[in-house]
């Protein structure tokens, strides 16, 4: 014998409650996507078009130089040696010839970043001084 009292409407109700949570998940994914596509940009202005330098000054120290193109706020310039900041005595806007001295040891690895207008940073350039 069969029992069709319970299992017809078991079965009706899963299939409701998986309908619902397939929608649920469709709609989630549509609302992340049209967030993600139509929400703000986080990349603010574009880095300066800038060329740089670097040179061995000394046995602990190095030079970076701006060598031309886009003069550039020193205070959105930051210098890491091995991932750590290092303070350069730039000051104003940075131009063609000018230059800042950071200690970096030979073998140390150099770079130069800019900071757009909503804080992040911007690798311009990196060395590996040997």
């Amino acid at each position: 014998m069969t029992d069709t009292d319970g299992d017809g409407d078991g079965d009706r109700l899963l299939n409701v409650l998986g309908a619902v949570l397939a929608l649920f998940i469709v709609v989630g994914v549509v609302g992340v996507v049209l967030a993600g596509v139509s929400g703000p940009s986080s990349t603010g202005a574009d880095a300066p078009d800038a060329d740089w330098t670097l040179d061995r000054v000394n046995g602990s120290h190095v030079r970076i130089a701006h060598t031309g193109g886009d003069a550039v706020s020193a205070a959105d310039l930051v210098v890491t040696v091995d991932g750590v900041r290092r303070r350069v005595a730039w000051d104003g806007l940075v131009a063609e010839g000018d230059t800042g001295t950071v200690r970096a040891d030979s073998g140390m690895i150099v770079e130069l970043y800019w900071t757009n207008d909503v804080g992040e940073r911007i690798k311009l350039r990196g060395w590996r001084d040997t």
